[in-house]
């Protein structure tokens, strides 16, 4: 999961870029606010500003303003530049953004040229004031989302108090990303290395060739006398553009419906205006700013003014949400795999029972822990850890070799000793006799984890764990049913013994007998079906399901091995169901923000409409693109207090 979300470095930098647009483009907005509306009002009131007056020279001012304008698109060049390279590809919330910005340019570029051949003191109507304030809106929607990304959440910033082992598994987290960093980087240089090698292998083959065809007289092409040139630096280059993409993906849904409503309705209103015999240039003004009523701010402070909230939700439940982006996600589930251990059960197995035949308790668990010594699977630590307490003998192993989902095959003192699942045991040619099969079959109905230990061809015994089931996983599974979420437990067990935990839980599809390709196989099935996919699970051996699943979630089971986009670290699995009701109360606050924005936008546009209807004129333009930018921020501002009537409630089907 750590693939889908920016590195913290590129976060950071990103964050720096967005604030130091935003000091820029701040000051120059607020020039333009004195070049603008403060001349204006000043003359309105009777003010006598002689030469400074805007009647007196408006191109004068209004070169002014279009310079200060021209600043603060350069500044912002970077979300202008991926909004038009993203315009006609996938269009997203920047490309609304040039879109508006270009339009608001366009729009007071004409009116200057109106004023250039009427005459007129059109200085009031321009739209480089409403500009600067856009943008700056924009800027700051903006910064206040990549810092909420990059904000390292804690699960009790307020208190101070961290809950047992968080720490450690922050720590074992840190340590693992930056151990994949380092890998990936080498990985990067040994490609290159690769290529480079590749390349003038090729060129030495190349001029091999030429060389040889030389000798047999024939004749060259001039063009083959010299290499192609190779796009891969400008590949390189375009890999390393900074693609800043919003937490929440119905930003950019809203944002592409917002562009295609403001195109509709220009070209409506332009064909309109030209059908009642209104000038050409006039239209023209009339259809840019329609354009740029289309982006209203509350695009850009929906999910910063929202997200906090349900985070904060979060934390008073000991839940670390480490990417609140993934509230996005979470609203769109359809189906959970639930990992047996660690997400049906407790996640803290014991060594129950021993069976042995021509052997004792004690030296059947002693060759168990030695051929399981430094295994890192969760029963092999439990394995070692019992005989160390039972006082086992723990033997020399002169090889060892781990098969993944099935057991561990070890020599000791010159004899093969094998432990694993009867299946396996089976396919090596390894004898079990009836009576431990017998006693494998009942202790596996009852849920249990069975392994079986060979020394040779010959079964000498089995060893049962046991791992306490959660006593209120039933109601958990019946709140995510009730949601629509279907539920699928993934184990590595026994057929027998995962029907028999799968009933105890309420499930009623289940996968046994998976090794972790197979884990990863069966969400990747999932989602073949359509379904976006969460996983609930903690251990290692899940880490390659984890890293198809498209939401990674964890209980606190006092160690976790993977990296999991939500750590539950309360333990109690009826937070999972109310995660993903929490996750679409949330889309749906910041849908009714935008909605909200968008009759605003509305509003602006018919207000605009009376007015060169019954004015003649668009004297009102640059107050009603304010207007309708304050609106959307009210909105992005009142909306999420809805989100204050959620609250959690454990143990119980009232939410």
């Amino acid at each position: 999961m750590d693939e889908k979300s920016a590195a913290p470095e590129e976060t950071e930098r990103i964050k720096k870029d967005v604030r130091s647009s935003l000091l820029i483009v701040l000051p120059l907005t607020l020039l333009a606010f004195a070049f603008s509306p403060g001349l204006l009002a000043a003359s309105t009131f009777g003010i006598d500003l002689g030469p400074l007056s805007p009647e007196e020279a408006p191109l004068l001012f209004a070169g002014i303003e279009l310079s200060l304008a021209l600043a603060m698109l350069l500044a912002c060049k970077s979300i202008l530049v991926r909004g038009v390279r993203l315009l006609f590809k996938s269009p997203c919330a920047d490309s609304l953004i040039a879109v508006s910005a270009i339009s608001a340019v366009i729009a007071s570029l004409l009116l200057m040229v109106q004023m250039m051949l009427t005459g007129e003191a059109l200085f009031h109507q321009l739209l480089f004031t409403p500009l600067g304030l856009f943008l700056t809106f924009t800027l700051g929607g903006k910064y206040l989302e990549v810092r909420l990304a990059a904000r390292k959440l804690s699960l009790d910033e307020d208190e101070g108090v961290v809950p047992p082992g968080a720490e450690e598994m922050m720590a074992e987290h840190e340590a693992e990303r930056r151990r994949r960093e380092e890998e990936e980087r080498r990985k990067k240089e040994s490609e290159a290395r690769y290529r480079e090698l590749e390349a003038l292998r090729a060129e030495e083959r190349r001029l091999a060739e030429l060389e040889a065809r030389r000798a047999r007289g024939e004749v060259l092409p001039a063009e083959e006398d010299e290499p192609a040139a190779s796009d891969a630096p400008r590949q390189e280059e375009a890999a390393k553009t900074p693609e800043h993409t919003p937490l929440l993906a119905v930003t950019d849904n809203a944002a592409l419906r917002f562009l295609a409503f403001g195109l509709l309705l220009a070209i409506a209103d332009a064909a309109l205006w030209q059908a009642m015999g209104l000038d050409l240039l006039q239209t023209a003004i009339f259809f840019f700013s329609v354009l740029f009523f289309a982006c209203p701010a509350a695009l850009f402070f929906a999910s910063s003014f929202t997200l906090p909230e349900a985070l904060k939700k979060c934390r008073a439940q000991k839940i670390l949400v480490k990417n609140a982006g993934v509230f996005g996600t979470l609203k769109h589930i359809s189906a959970i795999a639930l990992s047996k251990s660690g997400g049906i059960t407790e996640g803290r197995p014991f060594l129950a029972t021993i069976v042995g035949e021509g052997l004792s308790d004690s030296a059947i668990l002693g060759l168990a822990a030695s051929a399981e010594n430094g295994v890192s699977h969760p029963l092999a630590r439990v394995l070692v850890a019992s005989a160390v307490s039972r006082g086992a003998r723990l033997m020399r192993v002169s090889a060892t070799s781990s098969i993944p989902g099935k057991g561990v095959e070890a020599l000791i003192n010159g004899r093969a000793v094998r432990l694993g699942k009867r299946e396996w045991l089976e396919e090596e040619g390894v004898a079990i006799s009836n009576s431990l099969l017998t006693q494998g079959d009942q202790f596996a109905s009852r849920g249990k984890i069975v392994i079986y230990l060979a020394t040779g061809k010959i079964a000498k015994g089995l060893l049962v764990f046991s791992d306490e089931a959660r006593s209120d996983m039933p109601r958990t599974i019946r709140l995510l049913e009730s949601l629509g979420v279907q539920t699928v437990m993934m184990t590595g067990d026994c057929r027998t013994a995962a029907k028999r935990t799968a009933k105890d839980a309420g499930i009623s599809v289940y996968r046994a007998d998976l090794a972790p390709a197979d884990k990863a196989k069966e969400v990747q099935m999932l989602q073949a079906h359509g379904h976006s996919v969460a996983l609930l699970a903690a251990k290692k051996e899940d880490a390659e399901a984890a890293s198809m699943a498209d939401v990674v979630l964890a209980m606190q089971t006092g160690e976790s091995e993977i990296a999991p986009d939500i750590l539950i670290a309360s333990g109690d699995p009826s937070h999972i169901p109310q995660l993903i009701t929490l996750s679409r109360k949330t889309v749906r606050t910041v849908r009714l923000a935008l909605t909200l924005a968008f009759l605003a936008a509305v509003l602006a546009a018919v207000l605009l409409h009376a007015s060169l209807f019954f004015l003649g004129d668009l004297r009102f333009l640059p107050l009603l693109s304010v207007l309708s930018m304050l609106a959307g921020i009210v909105a992005a501002t009142l909306v999420p207090l809805g989100l204050k009537s959620f609250k959690f409630a454990p143990h119980t089907l009232d939410y």
